[in-house]
């Protein structure tokens, strides 16, 4: 019988949903990780923006991801971007080449729809992948230091909201304009981000995470902003910006954070803290390769710009992750 490629409704979805709930969890019960997935889906940008797959054989599971439909910044313009992940494979068919055909359809399937690249993470290495003509990009995690002050604090800071999205999708397209590779993200798309985080911290044990989104405003306008997930003693840096080349206002904001609890040890900063956004405040202590491998290819158009691509070109947030 030939292999088909669909959504994931109903049984088959339910049936994807407890596979995959013992490797990406995160902590969750079954029932709020199933909730997870379709809160991320009920947001504006992920109702047009995801889908969860699945390769059939006849009424059979194989196969099943999630399919994204995004936009990228690559070597100076905009490219119409597959992303592809959460690739699973039902334990028993392993090895036998469902992955890869279920990769071949959704890269024809982007080829008909006018799809530039595709863009997927590999947590298994990069060895079936680069079999399929994917290429490693490399993308680091930074663990950062901040440096303590004295005195009353040099920047305003207060919970964003909504109304800060516009300003802030300004300052997240003027941190990627001069990377190799960023994603465009739209006002809908941080929106969705920020929901997502929000959501895997809502959903979880009370207090297993927090999440916060914080902004500094200069005349009613969000000129720095942070979203920060909290687990464990480790702040991770989700996303952020600036106004500011520099990242002053942004390292401020941090030993704003900092100095909210002084008698609490601090805590572990790490994200994919870019190369080029040197805050004064800010030390860089070490930066070592994701376990996540991101890996891209072209489509139709084999002469479009590929790696070598250094890490220092990326711009890539740890909550665009997928």
């Amino acid at each position: 019988m030939a292999l088909t490629l669909t959504p994931a409704t109903g049984p088959v979805l339910d049936q994807i949903l407890r596979d995959t709930y013992p490797i990406w969890g995160g902590g969750l019960s079954l029932d709020a990780y199933t909730n997870f997935q379709i809160g991320q889906r009920r947001t504006a940008w992920g109702g047009a923006h995801i889908e969860r797959v699945a390769l059939l054989d006849g009424s059979r599971l194989l196969a099943s991801a999630k399919r994204y439909d995004l936009t990228a910044r690559i070597d100076g313009r905009i490219r119409r971007v597959l992303g592809i992940g959460a690739l699973f494979t039902t334990r028993e068919l392993r090895g036998r080449g469902a992955a890869s055909a279920l990769i071949a359809h959704l890269v024809d399937a982007a080829n008909t729809e006018g799809y530039e690249f595709a863009l997927l993470f590999s947590d298994i290495g990069p060895s079936l992948y680069e079999r399929l003509d994917f290429v490693p990009v490399p993308l680091e995690s930074a663990t950062i230091t901040v440096k303590p002050f004295t005195g009353p604090p040099a920047t305003l800071v207060r919970a964003g909201d909504d109304k800060d999205l516009g300003h802030i999708t300004e300052l997240s397209a003027k941190r990627a304009v001069n990377a190799r590779l960023a994603l465009d993200r739209s006002e809908d798309y941080i929106r969705y981000a920020i929901t997502k985080r929000r959501l895997l911290a809502g959903l979880g044990p009370a207090g297993m995470r927090q999440v916060e989104f914080l902004v500094a405003e200069e005349g009613h306008m969000a000129v720095a902003y942070l979203v920060c997930s909290v687990q464990n003693g480790q702040w991770t840096i989700e996303e952020a910006g600036d106004r500011d080349p520099s990242g002053a206002r942004l390292g401020a904001m941090l030993q704003v954070m900092l100095a909210r609890e002084p008698s609490i040890e601090p805590p572990r900063i790490i994200g994919l803290w870019p190369h080029a956004l040197l805050p004064p405040q800010i030390e860089t202590i070490a930066r070592k390769s994701t376990a996540e491998v991101m890996m891209i290819r072209p489509l139709r158009d084999r002469t479009l710009p590929m790696p070598p691509i250094a890490a220092s070109d990326v711009v890539f947030w740890h909550g665009d992750l997928f």
